[in-house]
């Protein structure tokens, strides 16, 4: 008995001393954990301006990774830097050799997007009107009001320029989409968007033929009306999709997209009267615009179709390529649609 008795409060014993030990440990402080962030001030602004990058201060060493992938190692916790980006982020770290911390902070330009106001037509600031087939300028260019017409062009106060001028007539659809007019920028550069003259070059300008779309010539290009630099021209082949068609006066859009010197693209559209398009009396054979009948067929396809044909509609209106024959189709090396030709 005295044996079991003695065992049994050596156990006890032991039991409460660690009950003991939890409750005491149980009442230790749990620490804290450690702050750390970054911030920047002013995180707002206009390209390019200074701003500061402000840290939680602590002993240690801070290691600023700027955006273009520099460091730059200090025991200071603010570093002033020039805020270069439209969006711009910076990453800290910090340590006391122990203990390591990392925090992020960005900035945001508020530069504006470029203001487009209508383009100038044909070199004149108070002309706004279209008229068909004639050979028109459309110029982007920036030009400050005046008594003769009020301010037109791109208005923006870093580099720009046009990557694409569109003109659309409504009336010139198939399966409900437009079809566009040829667009020229003589001479042709790739890439670029420039217009001549009388001898003159205007950048961030096209040329226009109103109601006037080519059929597309093995160089990628649309043909041309007339001559035109680096534009292939057949006079003795129709080649225009809407040839001997009339139009009746119509509503216009102009689209232009145009690149800042921060990579935004900016896009507008402007609507714009266009004038009839007729023949004379003596012209044998014009048709409605609404009975014009075009060729078409799909992108990498061997086989053309009437504009009429239900099948047109199920190709995407980016991929079809129109002819204004049957036999510019054919010597394109494709051959007749069996369902409707």
């Amino acid at each position: 008995m005295g044996k079991n008795r003695s065992g049994a409060v050596r156990t006890i014993g032991c039991a409460g001393l660690l009950v003991a030990l939890l409750s005491v440990a149980g009442c230790l402080p749990v620490p804290e954990p450690m702050e750390f962030h970054v911030r920047i001030d002013p995180s707002r602004g206009h390209v390019p301006y200074e701003a500061l990058v402000i840290c939680t201060p602590r002993i240690g060493t801070y290691t600023y990774r700027l955006p273009d992938g520099s460091t730059v190692t200090s025991a200071e916790s603010e570093l002033r830097v020039v805020i270069d980006a439209l969006t711009w982020e910076v990453a800290v770290t910090w340590t006391d050799g122990d203990d390591v911390l990392v925090d992020t902070a960005a900035a945001q330009g508020t530069n504006a997007t470029p203001r487009i106001l209508r383009p100038r037509i044909g070199g004149s600031p108070d002309i706004w009107y279209l008229e068909p087939r004639e050979r028109t300028l459309i110029d982007f260019a920036h030009y400050e009001a005046s008594l003769s017409g009020p301010e037109t062009g791109i208005v923006y106060d870093g580099t720009w320029r046009a990557v694409e001028i569109r003109l659309e007539c409504p009336l010139k659809t198939v399966c409900s989409d437009i079809v566009g007019d040829s667009v020229f920028y003589p001479p042709y550069q790739t890439g670029v968007v420039h217009a001549s003259v009388g001898g003159r070059l205007y950048e961030n300008a096209c040329i226009v033929y109103p109601t006037y779309t080519g059929e597309i010539a093995p160089n990628g290009r649309p043909y041309a009306p007339a001559p035109e630099d680096g534009y292939t021209y057949e006079p003795y082949r129709v080649r225009t999709l809407y040839h001997a068609v009339m139009f009746p006066g119509q509503t216009g859009r102009i689209h232009v997209t145009v690149l800042d010197d921060w990579g935004r693209q900016t896009r507008a559209s402007f609507e714009i009267p266009v004038g009839v398009l007729g023949f004379s009396s003596s012209y044998s054979g014009p048709i409605d615009y609404t009975d014009a009948v075009l060729y078409v067929a799909e992108l990498g396809s061997g086989v053309y179709h009437l504009s009429t044909c239900p099948l047109v509609c199920s190709i995407r209106a980016a991929n079809r390529v129109y002819f204004a024959e049957r036999r510019n189709a054919e010597e394109s090396g494709r051959t007749p649609c069996d369902a409707c030709l």
